[in-house]
């Protein structure tokens, strides 16, 4: 009996698992009507974000030396130098091992404020079709020397440091939420961990230094290679109020934190879908 004809090339002979589809990134859309979506619902990312967060809030004590405080020192001091840079003062930062951490930011050189507006402007022109991209880069152009040549800007750089430490930690919940690159429950628990950190971290500070006599006093002591910690600058130098309303502000921010990265992640799996 003579063989059956091979079938044209591409045909798929056998099924592929559910599995594999989610692995090759295939979109829900494009699934016939009786097959099952393979992403797992919204809903699946709330198990793994409590559990991270509980751990975060009951794993700090015994965490090893350092570890929260280097985790926060690195979005911290990036946050005061991309501030910096942006509004037109060179800025690097500096990270020891053993616990100071600072960044050193230059005087405002105004050829780089126009540089850096010109640079949005001329991007924002070359993405025209992407409006939303485009909107937000002419938005930069212009918020950018707007922001530079005022004092505003060093209320920006100022707070840009824990401003960054919050960013970094809705990051982490918009990872957690949206499945990151694996889309796997490690790689969930393990942003919502490190996001549960830095959240835990500023509640804790901004919590101690509004109800907290000693804590202020220690904060007014403890700040690396004895410069003024960040939240004094703001209260006192800058905006001229009280110490506890500064810690008031942080604690705020840090509570937005994670409805602001929950609303990101959902954001992004609804691109990825």
């Amino acid at each position: 009996m003579p063989l059956a004809p091979p079938p044209p090339f591409g045909t798929r002979t056998e099924p592929v698992p559910p599995t594999a589809r989610r692995v090759l990134g295939v979109p829900a859309h494009r699934l016939a009507p009786d097959e099952p979506n393979p992403e797992p619902p919204a809903t699946a990312a709330w198990p793994w974000l409590v559990f991270g967060l509980a751990a975060a809030w009951l794993l700090q004590p015994w965490l090893p030396a350092n570890f929260a405080w280097l985790l926060s020192a690195l979005p911290h001091e990036m946050g005061h130098a991309t501030a910096g840079c942006l509004l037109g003062r060179p800025s690097a930062p500096a990270i020891a091992l053993h616990g100071e951490a600072w960044t050193g930011i230059a005087e405002r050189q105004n050829w780089l404020c126009w540089l850096l507006a010109a640079v949005a402007t001329a991007t924002a022109v070359a993405v025209r079709t992407r409006r939303g991209i485009a909107g937000a880069l002419l938005g930069l152009a212009v918020l950018l020397p707007v922001l530079a040549f005022r004092p505003a800007a060093e209320v920006v750089i100022a707070a840009a440091g824990h401003a960054g430490e919050l960013l970094f930690a809705a990051y982490c919940f918009a990872t957690a939420w949206s499945g990151g690159r694996t889309d796997t429950p490690a790689e969930r628990l393990v942003a919502t961990f490190a996001g549960g950190l830095l959240q835990a971290t500023n509640l804790r500070l901004g919590h101690g230094l509004h109800s907290d006599a000693g804590a202020r006093a220690f904060y007014a002591t403890n700040g690396s290679l004895g410069l003024k910690n960040d939240l004094l600058v703001l209260a006192e130098d800058l905006c001229h109020c009280r110490l506890e309303t500064a810690a008031a502000w942080l604690v705020a921010a840090a509570l937005l934190s994670l409805p602001l990265g929950i609303a990101a992640g959902e954001w992004w799996r609804r691109l990825r879908d």
